[in-house]
């Protein structure tokens, strides 16, 4: 009994030392001059800021990042993928991919509400350019038209359409989607800091729920709940790592 009384008292008096050193070791300074001093270095490396990023972009002489080009590459790589094991038509299907945005902002120029109806209009245009059969235009042309929008309630037909739509919808997903939102941040919403970002982050993650709920072939539920999965543990390190020392 003596010995449990002892590492009980033992227990207490370390957790009080602990307790003590956590108050001591805490910031003299007001959270007001905190904010301050905040302000002060904002609005300090602002201009050097801009000015970084507008040097940047000339000495490249083009984008700083190609989202359009690097989104429809993966949508066809992923078309290729979530096809393999079903009847798909592959040429439709790797056509529709490479032409599905075509009318998108950053490449056409027509609202998003529009796209799909303007992109399979180009397509057709450069199909028949190409002299593709003009059965198959029309297939693609179905195709492209079908795949906007971020839900939908049933499969959609042909098999193509789906494929399509899954691959465009899978890579707002995981860690391809995580990093062209971060670097689309930076174009869209200018000035988002770490906290914000995270909140737009973690905000997402619903949506990103029920898109990934919207898969119905084989391979494309997979990957979905995989990049979800990716998705969220990834919200969750970065939630931990900015919330150290709030």
């Amino acid at each position: 009994m003596y010995l449990d009384w002892y590492r009980e008292a033992n227990t207490i008096n370390t957790i009080h030392k602990w307790v003590v050193t956590v108050k001591s070791r805490r910031p003299m300074m007001t959270e007001e001059i905190e904010k301050k001093l905040r302000a002060i270095v904002k609005n300090s490396t602002r201009k050097a800021a801009i000015e970084e990023w507008k040097t940047a972009a000339d000495k490249q002489g083009g984008p700083l990042y190609n989202y359009r080009f690097d989104h429809v590459e993966e949508v066809v790589s992923l078309s290729k993928e979530i096809a393999l094991d079903t009847d798909a038509n592959l040429d439709v299907v790797i056509l529709a991919a490479w032409l599905h945005d075509l009318a998108k902002p950053g490449i056409g120029g027509i609202s998003a509400e529009q796209h799909g109806i303007a992109s399979a209009e180009l397509a057709k245009e450069i199909l028949t350019a190409e002299k593709v059969d003009p059965e198959v235009i029309e297939q693609v042309a179905d195709v492209i038209r079908k795949h906007v929008g971020l839900k939908i309630k049933q499969q959609l037909q042909p098999l193509e359409a789906q494929i399509l739509w899954e691959a465009d919808k899978i890579l707002k997903l995981g860690m391809i989607g995580l990093i062209q939102s971060l670097l689309n941040t930076v174009r869209l919403f200018p000035g988002r800091n770490m906290i914000q970002i995270a909140d737009s982050i973690r905000e997402f993650l619903s949506l990103a729920s029920e898109i990934a709920a919207c898969m119905y072939t084989r391979r494309g539920r997979k990957i979905a709940n995989e990049r979800l999965n990716t998705l969220r543990e990834l919200s969750k390190r970065l939630d931990k790592e900015l919330n150290l020392g709030r």
